[in-house]
């Protein structure tokens, strides 16, 4: 495994990205060598590739960068495959290769509270919705700023949150392998923001929440608001609004289904509450993200 470390003065470059490649029939990934990175985010299907003369397999859910002068191809053609993928390049980063070299680092940089994070080669987010939001939205920045010459770039700025993003989730991956802990309980909070983001869909009573960690609703109100910087309703709502942000970037949902489906039966309440958080209504939003391009080569 080889890892990405990237500190405040590592500059990032977005260079392009295509959209959602669909395969057309049985496909096989094309022998070729690139001077940038590669970002590929599986959304559906399996397939195999030589990357550095290493078989390697990928399946739904996988995120796996390649590297610049890397000669990478696919072997044992695969069907219905589909697939987001970004290319950028980063300077002044440092690739440093095998866990027992990449531990010690991660080890000081928490200690340290250090503004450098780390890429991990390949990792398989528990969580996708966030990143596709945001892969959506740096495709939609790409049509609008084709050629822009500001000095930094809108989908300069989007890739880079799409790193940080993936960062975050090796941020947790590797922080297990140290079996670090965070203080003030942070494992247990960790447990609970995964229980909101999980039923968040089904309307949860913050009593419900209390009661599943065994805590007094009055007292977990105060608690999470003191670890959070924020109330547990403001948090499940907050969860509702990016699952809704979610599938309007990715479905044709009616806005109606959308707020169902995260929990909120009364379309005008869901309404207001969704502009009141992204400062535009649910159909601009659909309009200005839905723009997904596809593509088959």
């Amino acid at each position: 495994m080889r890892y990405i470390v990237k500190c405040g003065d590592a500059k990032t470059t977005y260079i392009s990205g295509g959209g959602v490649f669909v395969s057309n029939g049985r496909w096989t990934h094309p022998k070729m060598t690139l001077n940038d990175y590669e970002l590929v985010v599986v959304l559906k299907g399996r397939f195999w590739m030589k990357i550095g003369g290493m078989k390697k397999e990928f399946q739904e859910g996988d995120c796996f960068l390649l590297f610049p002068d890397e000669e990478h191809y696919g072997i044992e053609g695969a069907w219905d495959v589909s697939f987001y993928w970004l290319h950028f390049q980063i300077q002044g980063e440092e690739v440093i290769e095998g866990e027992r070299h990449i531990l010690p680092v991660i080890r000081q940089m928490s200690e340290q509270d250090s503004d450098c994070s780390v890429l991990n080669e390949r990792c398989h987010p528990e969580e996708m919705v966030q990143l596709i939001i945001l892969i959506n939205q740096l495709l939609y920045y790409q049509s609008l700023y084709k050629k822009t010459e500001a000095p930094v770039r809108p989908c300069d700025i989007m890739m880079e949150m799409v790193l940080y993003e993936l960062a975050q989730v090796t941020r947790k991956i590797n922080l297990e392998k140290l079996r670090i802990e965070s203080l003030d309980n942070g494992t247990e909070m960790d447990k609970i923001y995964d229980y909101i983001r999980a039923n968040c869909y089904k309307n949860l009573q913050i009593a419900e929440v209390a009661r599943q960690f065994g805590y007094n609703p009055q007292y977990f109100i105060r608690m999470f608001r003191r670890k959070s910087g924020q109330s547990p309703k403001q948090y499940m709502i907050q969860q509702q609004i990016q699952q809704a942000k979610y599938l309007f970037a990715t479905t044709s949902l009616k806005i109606t289904e959308v707020a169902e489906q995260v929990g909120m039966s009364d379309v005008r309440a869901f309404s207001k509450r969704f502009k009141k958080y992204e400062g535009i209504s649910p159909s601009e939003y659909r309009k200005a993200f839905h723009k997904t391009h596809y593509n088959s080569r």
